[in-house]
């Protein structure tokens, strides 16, 4: 890991503890903060453990059918216009 990674990885762990504080403060919103902490902080061991593929992967995964705006949302309209007509 080069310096720039270090430091990087330094603010990741220290925004997780923070953010688990805030956990711990706010009980409405606990349980979603905590996952927040806990993904940050996989992102940072994954890189340091070297398990070679994160869990997350950054790229979206390729549109397999790649349709024209128009057909989307004309297939997305279709149940409205069904229940519409009836």
């Amino acid at each position: 890991m080069t310096d720039t990674q270090k430091q990087a990885a330094i603010l990741v762990m220290k925004a997780a503890a923070e953010i688990r504080k805030a956990a711990a403060l706010d009980g409405k919103r606990k349980a979603e903060l905590s996952g927040v902490a806990d993904y940050l902080e996989s992102i940072i061991y994954e890189s340091e453990l070297g398990y070679g593929e994160p869990l997350f992967a950054e790229d979206a995964a390729p549109i397999a059918a790649a349709e024209t705006p128009d057909a989307e949302i004309r297939k997305m309209m279709k149940p409205f216009r069904v229940r519409l007509s009836r």
